[in-house]
């Protein structure tokens, strides 16, 4: 817990000129969340990314992804709004709080928390790259955040392959 603390708290203090340099097409390569339904295919949180965009400030972050229900792919955009607690606050599906917490060149690691219209909570992880699958060294800092958040290793999905919808 205390490493991922220390990289939320370094990512934050470097937070938007990082993350400027990162804008721009992505797609999501893994997926991980304690509630396994949510984000099996033709599930409601199983988003395939393919643009992330901030403003100067990086105080809204834009993201436009697919969710592929009933194989028919429906493109969404929403607007982050960066808290006082350093996370973004969206809806959809209910409301988000989601944050940056590692990134490379070529990888986002994103974590979620999604409270449903029914009060039910969702911890997740999504992991974003310019197209190319986890290395074994990226597979292992993911294993490490799931055990952080409470994710049953079980629950990480390798989506990369299974992304049907347009560009």
């Amino acid at each position: 817990m205390v490493n991922f603390l220390l990289l939320a708290l370094a990512f934050s203090l470097a937070h938007a000129h990082d993350f400027a340099e990162l804008q721009g097409k992505w797609y999501t390569i893994a997926i991980a969340a304690d509630n396994l339904k949510k984000i099996e295919a033709g599930g409601q949180l199983r988003i395939y990314i393919r643009h992330l965009g901030c403003n100067e400030k990086c105080s809204e972050m834009e993201v436009t992804f697919y969710v592929n229900v009933n194989n028919q792919c429906s493109k969404t955009k929403v607007t982050g709004y960066l808290q006082t607690d350093k996370d973004y606050q969206t809806q959809f599906e209910g409301n988000n709080r989601f944050q940056p917490v590692y990134i490379t060149s070529d990888k986002i690691f994103f974590t979620n928390t999604n409270v449903d219209r029914a009060g039910q909570e969702t911890n997740m992880i999504v992991v974003v790259g310019k197209g190319n699958a986890l290395t074994p060294e990226e597979h292992e800092k993911l294993v490490q955040f799931a055990h952080e958040k409470k994710i049953p290793v079980e629950n990480i999905l390798n989506i990369l392959a299974t992304d049907t919808c347009p560009e």
